[in-house]
Parts: C-alpha cells; sequence; structure tokens
C-alpha cells in the first residue's frame, strides 16, 4: 500500500519555511480518508498554515477555533515542565464526542491533526511520527 510518506525536499532546515509547512499538512491531510484538518501552530497557538479536507463540515467558528490552538500551545507548553522526569511528550489525543485531535510537539512549533472518530488510533498516529522523523529528524523515543 502507498503511504504518500515521499520525502519533502529541504526538510534538512532547523526551522520549516512556510512552503515546507504546506507540504507537511498537504501529505498528512492524504494520509487517511478520516483525517479531517492538518496544521501548524507556533508555541503561542497562531495558525501558520492549515488545511481542512474539501467537504468537511466544521464543528467551530473561527474565533472559537483559535481559543482551541492557543490552549492546545499553552497545554504543550505546559507538559514540557515534566520532559525532566518523564521524558518528552512524542503526541497526544484528545478523545471527543464529535472529533479526535491528535498534536505533536516539534521544536517550535505543534502539528495538529484532526480527524473523524472512526480512526484508527494504532496506525495513524504512528505513521504520522515515521513521516516526521523521515523528513523532520524527530524522534520517537518511546
Amino acid at each position: 500500500m502507498e503511504s504518500g510518506l515521499d520525502a519533502i525536499p529541504n526538510f534538512e532546515r532547523k526551522i520549516p519555511s512556510q512552503e515546507t509547512l504546506e507540504s507537511i499538512c498537504e501529505i498528512i491531510l492524504d494520509l487517511d480518508p478520516d483525517i479531517r484538518f492538518a496544521g501548524v501552530i507556533n508555541n503561542k497557538g497562531r495558525l501558520l498554515t492549515g488545511h481542512t479536507k474539501k467537504g468537511i463540515r466544521a464543528f467551530t467558528t473561527q474565533i472559537d477555533q483559535e481559543m482551541l490552538l492557543m490552549e492546545t500551545a499553552l497545554g504543550v507548553r505546559m507538559r514540557k515542565e515534566h520532559n525532566s522526569h518523564l521524558g518528552p511528550v512524542i503526541f497526544t489525543i484528545s478523545y471527543g464526542s464529535k472529533i479526535i485531535s491528535i498534536n505533536f510537539p516539534l521544536d517550535d512549533e505543534i502539528l495538529c491533526v484532526s480527524a473523524e472518530k472512526k480512526i484508527n488510533l494504532m496506525t495513524v498516529p504512528f505513521l504520522i511520527l515515521k513521516f516526521l522523523e523521515a523528513n523532520l529528524g524527530k524522534k520517537d523515543v518511546s
């Protein structure tokens, strides 16, 4: 099965370019039909780039989405306080009544993915990790 995990040029840079961030989102959005959204935010929760799958109905307003992304960034920053004791967080999953959110802390950004509840949580997050490791050098230290 073709995974769509081809390498993206110029990923060796420490700070990914806007073009690179957009490529990340586009590839991840195509990894699984149940992925609704893939976006990258900065450590303050500002959306740097994001793509929603065509035909997807949003559950939130733009203002609510901005608040959710700020909360996500705050949660990631707060969890880093425990890295010395528990090790760094590789990703988090929030299982809601309507969607699933999967967040991957990167160096200075956060990859945010939302998906339908029927997504395979045993394979898709690890497929995304494999892609990030191959293209951004993010290591799965589990």
